[in-house]
């Protein structure tokens, strides 16, 4: 969630049952996010308990795959209207093209309710295509496949979804959102693969992040404290640390590429709309106009600072746009300069709400780090392999202690309050022996759920057949 919070106060294993407000006090968005979280942690174990892993109502069914044109005759809209002439003829030419429809009704996966309100085929997904392997066009002649069903859930600033603006305020925007996402994807083995293989799409273990504020490498005086020994922020930050590259970490005395990670002293909040993106191939740069440049320096963009360019298909995709430096700003045109050309075509149509995110890291050290981001180096030991973020905030990337490497994912990320009050971070300590060690903590997010749909085989010329029956589990009242 790259919303501008104070931190994310929720934890499950403390089970708590709820916030309770008391009169005169300050209020805090943490507080009434912890609230939502604990409703909503409650509400999924239960359906999760009930409904099993995943599931659906007999009565309305979700995600069938059709590949029959005369089943799309009978389709309806969100609002149960016949489709149309033209959206019905739409469907059919996809279909004849190698496509497949993804049918209406709901659908639960760990608890999340998954809703298909309008018939949309696997290539009409916002965000497709998702790989190079699962393309339609390279699906063609391969047998056995799985198609699955991936949940998960994006935050939404105004930024992303302008509508999120009252614009009786003038401007300013308010709370942001959650959005549950589902994407229908597909899944390629060696050999035919079978329901039950959704399961490898699983980590076994994840990564493991510690944090804390920097420590004094000696100690002479117990009563002398030195002052680099702590966060020295001038401002209460919530930092972001989020995987770029995934793939195990580079290998000590190696130069092979690796996880890399980028950072963010806002938690990855600080965005700017984007309305128009211009190549300059003979200059080597890109001139972004954007809607703002900020409402002050802690909300702005700087020369020389890491940025991307994202959009609702690229975020959808989980791609890792590529980052660019910041040239130059022109703040009375509202445009922002770019090193280098644009490799891609993110950020180029407006109806995909295209913005420049800014990122705080230092990537200018090139045995730290690789195309803008840093590199994820694991250590084995607690105290040693530390990673200086800024102002006394430090990280470790802990080493698998089994087996290994760890294997990070794009978009894993751990979330890292750091306080002016204490100067430090707030970040649990464990008992290990007869030391306090900083715990080390899998990512707080993006957590993906998984659901299979059916096994599928497509022949050479785009037909896909599904055996039967199909994965779906159906709950009756």
């Amino acid at each position: 969630m790259k919303g501008d919070f104070s931190r994310d106060s929720f934890d499950p294993h403390r089970h708590f049952t709820q916030v309770l407000m008391q009169q005169g006090r300050v209020q805090l968005d943490a507080d009434w996010n912890e609230q939502v979280a604990i409703l909503q942690h409650y509400l999924r174990t239960l359906a999760a308990d009930l409904i099993g892993p995943f599931g659906g109502p007999a009565a309305d069914l979700g995600f069938g795959v059709v590949t029959d044109p005369a089943a799309v005759e009978a389709m309806t809209d969100r609002l149960g209207r016949p489709l149309t002439t033209e959206r019905v003829a739409a469907l059919k030419k996809r279909l004849a093209d190698g496509d497949f429809v993804i049918g209406t009704g709901r659908y639960y996966v760990d608890g999340f309710l998954c809703e298909n309100d309008e018939p949309v085929t696997f290539g009409e997904q916002l965000g497709y295509p998702f790989d190079t392997d699962t393309t339609l066009e390279e699906l063609r002649g391969v047998n056995g496949f799985l198609l699955y069903l991936d949940v998960w859930e994006r935050h939404l600033s105004a930024g992303e979804s302008p509508d999120l603006l009252e614009v009786a305020l003038g401007g300013p925007d308010t709370a942001s959102r959650a959005q549950l996402v589902w994407q229908v994807r597909v899944l390629r083995g060696d050999a035919a693969l079978a329901c039950q293989d959704v399961g490898t799409l699983t980590r076994p273990a994840p990564p493991l992040l510690r944090a804390r504020a920097a420590q004094p490498a000696t100690q002479p005086d117990a009563c002398v404290i030195d002052p680099a020994a702590r966060y020295r922020g001038a401002e209460n930050q919530l930092y972001r640390v989020e995987i770029r590259r995934g793939g195990p970490a580079r290998a000590a005395g190696t130069t092979a590429s690796g996880a890399t990670f980028v950072w963010s002293r806002e938690n990855g909040s600080v965005v700017f709309p984007v309305t128009n993106l211009a190549d300059d191939s003979r200059a080597g740069e890109t001139t972004v106009t954007l809607a703002t440049l900020g409402r002050d320096r802690r909300a702005g963009l700087a020369p020389g600072e890491w940025v991307e360019v994202v959009d609702d298909a690229s975020v959808l995709r989980g791609a890792a746009e590529p980052l660019r430096q910041v040239d130059r700003i022109d703040a009375d045109e509202l445009t922002v300069v770019l090193a280098g050309l644009g490799t891609s075509g993110t950020g180029r149509n407006p109806a995909l709400h295209p913005v420049l995110r800014r990122w705080d890291h230092d990537a200018s050290d090139p045995d730290r780090s690789e195309a803008g981001a840093l590199l994820v180096t694991e250590s084995a030991a607690a105290g040693t392999g530390w990673i200086d973020l800024e102002d006394g905030v430090q990280i470790q990337f802990p080493a698998f202690a089994v087996g290994g490497p760890h294997d990070y994912r794009t978009g894993d990320y751990w979330l890292v309050p750091a306080r002016t009050a204490t100067g430090d971070v707030v970040w649990p300590r464990v008992q290990s022996g007869d030391d306090v060690e900083w715990e080390a903590r899998a990512p707080h997010g993006v957590e993906h759920h998984y659901a299979p749909l059916a096994v599928a085989s497509m022949d050479g010329n785009g037909f896909l057949t599904i055996e039967a029956p199909d994965c779906r589990v159906t709950i009756t009242p």
